[in-house]
């Protein structure tokens, strides 16, 4: 279908999402050349087994332009920020640049379902795919959840419908991708390092929704509205979180789900202030106001796509969130430990402390810090006044931490996540709640959130006496 016999490619990045690009690229016929700024040595096994499939790799690339032969294309992975090196010299060629999503989604036939937000995008790809999966349809969730859409395509699964996890880095270049539905469950500051603003952070957010095509649906959170160019001809669902009030007058065409304390509402056709109960609070295993904010955006999909809530209310009643996301991972003397190293951002982490603070009190010792990604870290100082006895600083930002929030809660800086752990089970007394919730980006001192999850739960294992 896509011929690339006689075409040069050329890849930026040889991470997974660039080698399964340039592994689509080849399969098609084409010439390929991937390009990595990382040294020989950190790339040495990929190098090797690109070579074996025909592919160059080029290690330790910092020229800023192109002196080689004229480029058909060049695919352009997520890790690649528009002011690096790498990015310029891809401009350099003169050939059109293109994300690594973009790219896979065009060997792809099956409509696309896309998730976006700042926080809750990975728990609402995998909901998605689970009802869909319950509801009789075959799916794959794929995209930023951890497979390229160019390795979907090389395996060419026969799928109804891809449900697609997408970033505001994978946003920049992906002009092309358009999906019939697409969530877009909140922004609130993150990557700011790598967007330079708000604005524009926002901006590739909200992109996807406006990318959807004519007859194609959209859900989002109310409050995103007034930053939201759609198409007239794209029909809408809005969620209103607790505590706000649907305002139905101003767009009639938009059906309005909401969160309240008993669970999930639709309002009826005839403008009942009370709407239809859903589905109970007490009936879901995820926990959290958050959390069902994403289940109700799943289920304003589905309704958009004609899928009937009784064909996959098991499956939204019985899902669980992933690890590291407020995941209870031991209880020792009496202690409970908790994993939410998944919170890479300050939203996240309020969402985690109004999750688990209203049950243990002010009984909280949490441990945060790492990465500073630019962002205001100053609003999460209410729920710290309201939820958290003391606080263990880890990673790049902890001196910074440390004087933002030491007007608030006693602030302890640690040089290691294993200290952090030993010291606040010292502190810790039975019925109190130790939770790691950063708040910041790990990769100051791990390879990823998931690396930063284990190693605390490895220091809780670490801790004397028997877990329960």
């Amino acid at each position: 279908m896509n011929d690339l016999s006689g075409f040069r490619i050329l890849v930026l990045g040889a991470g997974r999402s660039g080698c399964a690009a340039a592994r689509l690229a080849r399969a098609h016929g084409a010439e390929v050349k991937v390009l990595d700024s990382a040294p020989q040595e950190k790339l040495a096994s990929v190098q090797e087994n690109l070579a074996r499939e025909g592919i160059v790799l080029e290690c330790g690339c910092t020229s800023e332009s192109w002196e080689g032969p004229e480029i058909f294309q060049v695919v352009v992975s997520p890790g690649i920020a528009l002011d690096s090196p790498l990015h310029r010299l891809g401009e350099s060629t003169g050939a059109p640049l293109v994300g690594e999503l973009e790219f896979g989604a065009s060997f792809l036939h099956c409509p696309f379902y896309a998730v976006t937000g700042t926080n809750g995008k990975t728990t609402t790809t995998e909901l998605l795919t689970a009802c869909l999966k319950a509801a009789g349809r075959k799916v794959l969730a794929a995209g930023n959840i951890g497979l390229p859409l160019s390795q979907v395509a090389l395996d060419a699964p026969e799928l109804d419908a891809l449900v697609v996890e997408v970033s505001s880095f994978q946003m920049e270049h992906a002009a092309s991708f358009r999906p019939v539905v697409a969530i877009l469950l909140n922004v609130t500051p993150d990557h700011l390092n790598r967007h330079g603003s708000l604005e524009k952070y926002r901006e590739c957010k909200c992109r996807l929704l406006e990318q959807v095509p004519s007859g194609g649906h959209v859900v989002y959170h109310s409050a995103l509205e007034m930053f939201l160019n759609i198409a007239p001809d794209v029909s809408r669902s809005r969620l209103w979180l607790r505590g706000e009030t649907p305002e139905t007058t101003g767009r009639p065409e938009a059906k309005e789900w909401l969160v309240e304390a008993d669970g999930l509402r639709v309002l009826d056709a005839d403008g009942a202030a009370e709407g239809t109960l859903l589905m109970p609070r007490s009936r879901f295993q995820l926990q959290g106001s958050h959390n069902l904010a994403n289940a109700l955006a799943v289920v304003a999909a589905l309704d958009a796509m004609g899928i009937p809530l009784d064909s996959y209310r098991g499956a939204l009643s019985d899902f669980r969130s992933g690890p590291h996301r407020i995941q209870t991972i031991a209880t020792r003397k009496g202690v409970q430990y908790v994993d939410d190293s998944k919170a890479t951002d300050v939203d996240a982490m309020i969402q985690a402390l109004r999750t688990l603070g209203p049950v243990a009190g002010k009984k909280l010792h949490l441990i945060a810090g790492g990465l500073d990604k630019g962002c205001a870290l100053g609003e999460v100082k209410t729920e710290l006044r309201m939820y958290v006895k003391d606080v263990y600083l880890i990673g790049a930002c902890r001196q910074r931490l440390a004087v933002e929030w030491g007007d608030q809660v006693p602030c302890r800086q640690c040089q290691s996540l294993e200290e952090a752990v030993a010291l606040a089970a010292e502190q810790s007394e039975p019925g109190d709640t130790v939770l790691l919730s950063p708040g910041c980006a790990s990769m100051d001192m791990f390879r990823s959130y998931e690396e930063r999850g284990e190693r605390f739960a490895a220091a809780v294992s670490a801790l004397p006496g028997e877990s329960s």
